[in-house]
């Protein structure tokens, strides 16, 4: 089998609340690398009333972009089979659709793949309505760690809805692996059950605590779902993504 490919990532250093620095970023490649991990997709946060004006938000694309390249350089000298990409996990604005498509915000490896997060109590109104706005627009939204927002673990049949209306689902690996009761276990093990997660990634912040780390989550989803399942979900899934990073 190929190696896991994450497509949700905190690595990039300095830019929000992950790496904080180059030394954290090359301790997190190399935890990733030894797990299994052939390709990442940095996803560093948007926020879009972080910033006061579209300039601010130039310098920090710009900023991006530079130790993104960084980043690549060093990979390539110390891992030549570690690929990476660049995205951003874009918290849901009134504007959101509007954002992407003036590049404020970053698609998964310049794809039509958009990776949002939402308010954890969003309702499942504003969660419906962004995905049929940004599906409408032509871009394809990954909804960013599903078993986070109340409104869908009260109802996991609202996953369907929002796979119905072109949306994938995202789950983090930490939850698969140290969800064990209550209501969002039981979202999870629903979810699952039926087949209607698309995406596990690390949502990797630190080397210490949040890490990036898909093996023991794969074992797990292997041992309970069946390994063909497990495939699509850490590699097949997110590979049939990045892979149009080159068509697109």
């Amino acid at each position: 089998m190929v190696g896991f490919l994450d497509l949700h990532s905190h690595m990039l250093p300095s830019v929000d609340d992950g790496a904080k620095d180059i030394e954290e970023m090359k301790k997190m490649m190399e935890l990733a690398y030894n797990d299994g991990i052939r390709a990442i997709c940095f996803t560093p946060h948007f926020k879009l009333y972080e910033f006061e004006d579209e300039e601010q938000i130039e310098r920090y694309n710009a900023h991006i972009n530079r130790i993104f390249n960084d980043a690549c350089n060093y990979a390539s000298a110390e891992y030549e089979d570690m690929s990476l990409f660049l995205g951003s996990e874009i918290m849901c604005h009134s504007d959101v659709a509007e954002s992407i498509s003036e590049n404020f915000c970053k698609n998964i490896a310049n794809t039509s793949y958009v990776l949002i997060e939402f308010h954890f109590k969003a309702s499942f109104y504003d969660i419906k309505n962004t995905v049929t706005k940004l599906s409408r627009k032509g871009f394809i939204p990954i909804i960013a760690h599903a078993e986070r927002y109340s409104e869908l673990v009260k109802k996991p049949a609202r996953v369907t809805e929002l796979k119905e209306l072109g949306a994938l689902i995202q789950i983090n690996a930490r939850s698969v692996t140290n969800i064990r009761f209550g209501r969002v276990a039981r979202f999870i093990k629903k979810v699952f059950k039926k087949m209607l997660v698309d995406i596990i990634a690390t949502d990797a912040h630190d080397s210490s605590h949040r890490t990036p780390i898909l093996s023991e989550a794969f074992e797990k989803i292997s041992a309970k779902y069946g390994e063909g399942y497990a495939k699509k979900l850490f590699v097949e899934n997110p590979n049939s993504i990045l892979n149009k990073c080159s068509k697109e």
